[in-house]
């Protein structure tokens, strides 16, 4: 789960970082259209984007989320447990068609190396940082218990009068420290405004550094410094995101400068600049790390507060009217990029929309045993949807070998094989089942899922064909990798169990237009078994990855005597999840809704 969590996080990453550069040019060349309070406020949104990756949300489960939210077309089912899906499933086990032919796809989504080893580099590299920043977070602690409260009474008058003025009632522990050369603000719940020896300063210099500090307690800068804390953590290894964490603490404090100046007269404006850079070169270095607001600054930042300082000019209605464009602009760019930076995205979790009113959601109560899985059911004569696991129901998946049904529906109406011609030679390579490893036709092809049988149909038929029919019928996210003989297998092709269902009642009616008989040839190749008057037709998928995650699928169809009905079974976990476990399932649900 970690390393999977990793690898997807780097992808998330390297999409965040191309989101903050866009959003860095973007700012540096309008910066004189936009205002300095809109400046400050693009950081925030291009920072409230790291949390994103660590959001257990998915754009397309909005309307799952909704409908469970309403609770409409909910329903309940009988108990099921594994012993009833185990007894389902044993007849047809004693056929032979239910023995599980699994595909194994070797493969690391981690372009580097092992993501275990990048896994445990980041763990341990968040480890540092943490601790680098409790350690410089304990000064804070020190200030606070060497305070002492301020009872000069013309200080705690003009501390009142500064509250007042910026509208600012909340109580704020206000006191001084030895320990501190320049005034700070810091505190999560409780704000604190600790000052040093201000003796030298004149009333008119001290209200400029009362106002500063408690205009970043209004604002509640105190948060956004926790929140940037959290990132350097999360994000030791992004230089990119440190920069721009370093801009905007710039900002902050240049947007804070700004909000005071407009509370000033023009010849107090001067003497603010004056006490920015009598504070220029007391703040520690150390601090840096500190979850705090001083009014103090670097050399580079306090280049660019006096610059701005004596700059300031009230906002035109302009440049308010362009920061407002801007600011919406990189909302929506940000909303729109939620799916691709989300790490169950990011892992290629593809989720379909799907809403529709003819559905029935049912609880599995435990039918699924260990695996995550889902279960849908069409009814066609009374065009009813029967679900089972709402959310794993619409997200997409490699179909496996269940892909081998259209497959080999393309080869017909391409003319690779025929309906009286469709045997292929054994060319001697030896293969992991014995059944693969004789000539085969159509039918035992289907019947023991052979790979290579399906894959020089592809061959055959072509990726520019292939790609026209998978779009035809409209199967799943219709995307085809260069490698014609494993895109069902490398996450390439995906598809839901929803669109499963969806597509195989279609191919059943031939609503696709293809050539009816290449289409009955089809079903024939599918079909499994006949139990009190109902046939059963089906093909079966298994994917081991890495010899570890397990995946399986069972789709097909139901036909009795006065009613069709369509199914998809696909489950997800260890090894055992395949499609055995799979039409085990499938089988124990038919029987128990007395469809089979």
């Amino acid at each position: 789960m970690g390393t999977s969590f990793f690898t997807n996080f780097f992808v998330s990453n390297l999409i965040l970082s191309v989101f903050l550069c866009l959003v860095l040019v973007l700012k540096k060349t309008l910066r004189k259209q936009l205002t300095v309070s809109a400046q400050y406020h693009i950081h925030l949104i291009a920072l409230s984007m790291l949390l994103i990756p660590f959001l257990p949300v998915q754009m397309g489960s909005l309307p799952d989320f909704l409908n469970g939210i309403t609770g409409f077309g909910t329903s309940k089912l009988a108990d099921m447990d594994a012993e009833a899906v185990q007894e389902a499933g044993s007849a047809a086990a004693s056929t032979g068609w239910m023995q599980d032919f699994s595909s194994t796809l070797q493969q690391s989504a981690f372009p580097f190396g092992s993501p275990v080893l990048f896994f445990s580099l980041w763990i341990i590299g968040m480890a540092v940082v943490a601790a680098a920043i409790l350690w410089s977070n304990r000064q804070v602690k020190h200030i606070a218990s060497s305070l002492e409260l301020i009872e000069d009474e013309e200080l705690t008058a003009l501390f009142a009068a500064c509250k007042k003025q910026l509208r600012y009632e909340k109580k704020v522990v206000f006191g001084y420290s030895p320990l501190i050369s320049t005034p700070i603000t810091f505190g999560f719940f409780r704000p604190f405004i600790i000052i040093p020896d201000v003796s030298p300063l004149t009333a008119e210099e001290m209200k400029c550094v009362l106002l500063h500090e408690l205009y970043h307690c209004k604002r509640k800068d105190i948060v956004v410094n926790y929140y940037m804390c959290f990132c350097r953590i999360v994000y030791w290894f992004n230089p990119l995101i440190w920069y721009v964490l370093k801009e905007t603490k710039t900002e902050m404090e240049i947007s804070c400068d700004y909000a005071v100046l407009k509370t000033l007269d023009t010849e107090a404006v001067s003497k603010y600049g004056e006490v920015i850079l009598s504070f220029a070169s007391s703040s520690p270095r150390g601090r840096s790390l500190m979850a705090a607001s001083e009014i103090s600054s670097t050399f580079r930042q306090l280049k660019r507060r006096i610059a701005a300082i004596a700059n300031h000019q009230p906002a035109t209605a302009t440049a308010k009217i362009t920061s407002i464009v801007v600011f919406l602009a990189i909302v929506t760019a940000g909303f729109f990029s939620i799916p691709f930076l989300s790490v169950p995205t990011a892992a290629g979790e593809e989720v379909y929309s799907f809403s529709k009113n003819n559905v029935a959601y049912e609880e599995d109560h435990g039918v699924f045993d260990d695996f995550a899985g889902s279960f849908v059911l069409y009814d066609a004569n009374n065009d009813q949807y029967t679900i089972y696991n709402e959310n794993e129901s619409t997200a997409r998946y490699s179909p496996a070998s269940t892909y081998k049904i259209y497959s080999a529906l393309f080869a017909l109406e391409s003319g690779v094989i025929t309906e009286d011609n469709n045997q292929l030679i054994w060319d001697g390579t030896e293969h992991l089942y014995e059944e693969w490893n004789q000539d085969q036709d159509l039918y035992t092809a289907m019947k023991y899922s052979v790979n290579w049988y399906f894959q020089h149909l592809d061959r055959q038929t072509g990726s520019e064909q292939l790609q026209h029919y998978f779009q035809q019928i409209h199967y799943g996210n219709q995307t085809l990798s260069n490698q014609i003989d494993n895109y069902w297998l490398d996450s390439s092709l995906k598809i839901s169990p929803v669109e499963q269902v969806e597509v195989l009642k279609k191919f059943y009616a031939n609503e696709f237009a293809f050539d009816e008989a290449n289409v009955t040839t089809v079903k024939e190749s599918m079909y499994l078994e006949e139990r009190n008057a109902a046939r059963l037709f089906g093909k079966t998928g298994s994917v081991t990855v890495n010899d570890e995650q397990g995946e399986g699928w069972f789709v097909g169809y139901v036909e009795a005597d006065d009613n069709t009905y369509f199914f998809a079974v696909h489950i997800r976990g260890g090894e055992e999840a395949g499609g055995k476990a799979a039409s085990n399932i499938a089988l124990s649900i038919l029987e128990n809704q007395g469809i089979y």
